[in-house]
């Protein structure tokens, strides 16, 4: 690949060469859309709006709407549940004969339940279903796990669900399809709900389903963060991956992927519908190690972007959300002061581009940076002692920004 450095004089030739197939500017990283080509260029890309339904709703009424419409079979999967064939056999030999007795599915439940919840004893210890059903010991997420497998040894269909406990703080809990009836079961307090009434359990927040909601050629869905969210990226055509708007009537709000990106998404689209890239975005972080541009619509009332940066938008102070893993070139927008870990274990970034207006570099605003070769900052921006940590000991502070210098694809 070449790097091409064209002045000022070429700025006007710019448009026609931004237009051409190419190879990319070394440190934009490779992609057939780079990050400088003007975002009026991107649009085609973005995910267009549909009339699919919009999850406004608390997360136990969204996570409601979407079992239902999934429907119950998305539930007879162990989803993250660690069990051998062996131990599973064992646990249904015991099952069996604990319900023998019992005549419907809601009956084998109860049984089921009852069991579990009287049995367990609240403690902190291995907490894999195996585990608790020969130790009885155990924490919520030990109970849950315990009483999913034991569903499934029956064909109920059950699926963990972890969130928060208004009252103590992080908790797991189960939803159950027994017969006609749809629950929500917290084992660990004894306790169930009929999950059409959401009220009783309101101190039940869901934050994360198991199950795996819905699918399509290129995407696996499931609920997250009170919305649907893109949980793997199957396929994609080329370099460029756009996040879909919707999947079966409801708008997708988050992408905060859980397996890896296809090695080929180098750029990424988000739409005006996706409101959340995780609570943290390590996720999108690690899953997508080939990224080097990600690109928000400009109606997105949550996330902007930037030369490819994701910044979540806040009133006249945009902060850094998302930097690629793969970008090399990171040119940022307008902060006052950069403060500590903004700019932090960026494995493959080599340059960084700091503003006019950047008044301060305070201690460790960038640190862990292995490849990192230069940091252009303003004449008059202070710069901490330590702004620089845990980088290479050669890299260059540039006073003065790059100017007069396109980027260019040829």
């Amino acid at each position: 690949m070449k790097k091409i450095y064209l002045n000022m004089m070429l700025c006007l030739s710019v448009a026609f060469f931004a237009a051409c197939s190419s190879d990319t500017e070394e440190l934009m990283g490779g992609s057939e859309i780079g990050s400088d080509v003007p975002e009026l260029q991107l649009k085609q890309y973005f995910a267009v709006p549909d009339d699919a339904k919009k999850l406004d709703g608390t997360p136990n009424e969204n996570l409601k709407e979407l079992f239902k419409a999934a429907g119950s079979e998305v539930m007879m999967t162990l989803g993250m549940i660690e069990i051998t064939d062996e131990q599973y056999a064992e646990i249904k030999e015991f099952t069996d004969s604990l319900v023998k007795r019992q005549a419907t599915a809601t009956k084998k439940y109860e049984k089921i339940f009852n069991w579990v919840a009287t049995n367990v004893k609240y403690s902190h210890a291995d907490n894999t279903a195996y585990a608790v059903f020969k130790n009885l010991k155990g924490v919520c997420q030990g109970y849950s796990n315990l009483l999913t497998v034991m569903c499934h040894t029956q064909g109920i269909p059950a699926t963990i669900v972890n969130g928060m406990l208004t009252t103590i703080g992080g908790h797991a809990w189960v939803y159950v399809k027994a017969g006609s009836q749809w629950i929500v079961s917290d084992p660990t307090n004894n306790a169930g709900y009929a999950m059409d009434k959401t009220a009783p359990y309101a101190h039940l927040i869901p934050f994360q389903a198991d199950a795996d909601l819905f699918e399509d050629d290129n995407n696996i869905y499931h609920f997250y963060g009170r919305c649907l969210n893109v949980r793997e990226v199957k396929h994609a055509e080329g370099n460029i991956y756009t996040v879909p708007y919707s999947v079966a009537g409801f708008v997708v709000g988050s992408f905060n992927p859980t397996s890896p990106l296809p090695s080929n998404i180098t750029e990424i689209y988000i739409g005006q519908n996706i409101e959340s890239l995780g609570e943290n975005p390590i996720g999108l972080i690690e899953m997508g190690q080939h990224v080097e541009a990600a690109h928000v619509d400009e109606a997105n009332p949550v996330l902007m972007s930037h030369k490819g940066v994701v910044y979540l938008r806040r009133a006249g102070n945009p902060q850094i959300h998302f930097i690629p893993s793969a970008m090399k070139s990171v040119e940022l927008m307008k902060m006052d002061v950069v403060y500590k870990n903004t700019l932090y274990n960026l494995k493959q970034v080599e340059e960084i581009i700091f503003p006019e207006g950047t008044k301060r570099l305070e201690d460790y605003a960038i640190e862990n940076c292995p490849r990192l070769k230069r940091v252009y900052v303003p004449t008059d921006c202070e710069v901490a002692n330590n702004a620089l940590y845990n980088v290479p000991s050669n890299v260059e502070i540039i006073r003065g920004l790059p100017s007069g210098i396109v980027h260019v694809r040829m």
